[in-house]
């Protein structure tokens, strides 16, 4: 479902990154960790970008998104270029599961690089709205001293709420003032500061490099991998199709408002089936994560292997994610 949310303000932060505060045209419910899907003007029509909400939580209808401008990002340079206070834009959502709130009665190792700080902001400024108490250690990878993303918040979030942690280490120290450890994440500085981290519930948010990193160096020391939880909107590797079928295979997918029916032998995703027939779709990260290509299966059974970005209950009411949903009988679209 899309909703519409006015632009009320653009807050420069570090070189290279903004704040966009929106109202929500009806009340926004989310919780700290979880995002939203833009829909943005593109050159060759709307395009849909999806941004973690920086902002806690509070019941009312503002929220804030913070953005880094990354080169060639055709949505985030347009809010960085384009968006003013004033504007409307929509939006879908909240979606995902990267809820480090929801473990909060547990040790927490809360890690991000540059703009992934984003979910812990809004995890860490509802804790100290909650004035809660936790075992959180957030380490926070950035390039350069100049690049700490609400840097005076943070440290002022730290004497606020018993129990958090904060280790800063900007990879580039040079021509900086800096007093404490630089350099990047690896695994002898992680075992340095987090002793404790077999016991500990990880979430983190980052360039996926820098989370296949910590994620191959938690595997080779054995770590439950069922404790570590991440964030990202665009997989560095589109997901796997399952060729599970033979070309004699043929279902039929009908795009019921579309007044289209193509047969299939099971073996692509419905959005490519839909893009392939002329079918009009928003996508965004094509691999299970966003949700914004979640459209509502009116028959018909279908394999999906998401990653996040659609909710049980979604599920329940027939809704399906197009991008890593592939037919297994006939299927009816409402589309």
């Amino acid at each position: 479902m899309e909703f519409k949310a006015i632009c009320k303000a653009v807050i420069q932060d570090v070189e290279g990154v903004k704040t966009f505060v929106f109202k929500s045209k009806n009340k926004l419910s989310f919780e700290p960790g979880q995002f939203v899907s833009l829909l943005l003007p593109g050159s060759n029509g709307n395009i849909v970008r999806s941004y973690t909400i920086s902002s806690a939580p509070t019941g009312s209808d503002l929220f804030s998104l913070t953005v880094r401008a990354v080169p060639e990002g055709l949505g985030s340079n347009w809010l960085h270029n384009e968006l003013h206070a004033g504007m409307d834009l929509s939006f879908s959502g909240p979606f995902g599961h990267f809820i480090p709130s929801q473990n909060e009665d547990s040790k927490l190792l809360l890690l991000a690089a540059g703009s992934g700080i984003t979910p812990h902001l809004s995890t860490l400024r509802h804790w100290r709205n909650q004035a809660a108490e936790v075992n959180a250690h957030l380490i926070f990878s950035v390039r350069s001293p100049d690049q700490i993303i609400e840097q005076q918040e943070l440290l002022a979030l730290v004497k606020q709420i018993p129990g958090l942690t904060l280790t800063v280490i900007p990879e580039n120290v040079t021509g900086h003032v800096w007093h404490g450890i630089s350099g990047r994440l690896d695994p002898l500085w992680l075992n340095a500061l987090v002793r404790d981290i077999k016991e500990r519930e990880v979430y983190i948010c980052g360039p996926a490099p820098y989370m296949a990193a910590v994620k191959e160096y938690l595997t080779g020391c054995h770590f439950d991998l069922q404790h570590y939880h991440e964030e990202a909107f665009v997989s560095p590797e589109q997901p796997s199709v399952n060729q599970h079928n033979n070309d004699s295979t043929s279902y039929k997918v009908n795009f019921a408002r579309s007044g289209i029916s193509v047969n299939s032998n099971g073996n692509e995703s419905l959005l490519e089936i839909a893009e392939k027939a002329g079918v009009a779709v928003k996508n965004a990260c094509r691999s299970g994560i966003c949700g914004a290509c979640r459209t509502l299966k009116t028959a018909g059974s279908v394999n999906m292997q998401d990653l996040g970005g659609i909710l049980p209950d979604e599920v329940n009411q027939g809704m399906v994610l197009l991008c890593c949903s592939q037919p297994s009988s006939d299927v009816v679209l409402d589309i």
